[in-house]
């Protein structure tokens, strides 16, 4: 699916389906019949209900679990938010094709299917300190790319991300959403150390004045990242097929807040 527009991609996010009540009712109906006391699987329980109200069946299954980690190079990391350059994203999407990242091993272990998708490595997004870090144009072109990678006829969907600078990115995605200043969302990510961490606060702040904006999805382009608005364009094609979704991390929360 290709969005045209912000008001386009607006009118399919404010128009969501919603669960099936009834399949996650059966699961509950099931686990009282079975011989254990009531509640002793914890969380499980409420895990099997959550995945049975969204695949819409009274038994949930895990037979097609995918993971898809995306891509993408942040204009910001000129101003040394990150101890490591930009290339290293390159060099661990690579990695992830070698099976030599954490997430190869995880993704095995699981019997979950693991696609890494870079996107534009060789452009990264403007500072976002002088300059909106994506266009309109790019930002819907990354939204509907995360969109249409997405499987219909998965049974559990999880989105990670790879991009030096993106927990900078992330920050200013935060901070401009929920409140609270660079100092309140800024991290060290991959090992700041304390001058560098009072630097990437400062940034993240330097971005909100630079950018007064208000609506969400002009903040996402605005302050985000490629991979950033492909996570939000995958989110929304597995709320619409129902696909139970599991979010990874600092960056993939604040990439859906939108």
């Amino acid at each position: 699916m290709t969005f045209s527009s912000l008001a386009e991609l607006r009118a399919a996010l404010t128009d969501l389906p919603v669960g099936n009540e009834a399949a996650a009712a059966s699961v509950a109906a099931r686990q009282a019949q079975l011989t254990k006391p009531p509640g002793s699987l914890g969380r499980l329980e409420t895990l099997a209900a959550w995945l049975a109200r969204w695949q819409g069946r009274a038994m949930p299954r895990l037979d097609r679990v995918e993971v898809l980690v995306f891509a993408g190079n942040h204009g910001v990391t000129a101003q040394g938010v990150s101890p490591y350059p930009a290339a290293v994203t390159q060099h661990m999407v690579a990695n992830f094709a070698a099976g030599g990242a954490a997430i190869n091993q995880l993704a095995g272990l699981a019997g979950a299917t693991l696609r890494v998708i870079p996107l534009a490595l060789d452009t990264p997004t403007r500072d976002f300190t002088s300059a909106p870090a994506m266009d309109g144009d790019e930002f819907l072109a990354a939204v509907s790319t995360g969109y249409d990678t997405v499987a219909a006829g998965t049974d559990l969907l999880c989105l990670g991300e790879m991009g030096i600078g993106n927990t900078t990115a992330a920050a200013a995605l935060a901070t401009a959403l929920f409140g609270g200043g660079g100092a309140r969302w800024a991290g060290r990510g991959t090992g700041l150390d304390d001058a560098g961490l009072t630097r990437k606060q400062r940034i993240v702040d330097a971005a909100l004045a630079r950018h007064a904006l208000t609506d969400p999805l002009e903040i996402a382009a605005a302050l985000g990242g490629r991979e950033l608005a492909a996570m939000l364009g995958a989110a929304l094609a597995a709320r619409r097929q129902k696909i139970p979704l599991l979010i990874d991390g600092f960056v993939a929360t604040a990439a859906l807040a939108p």
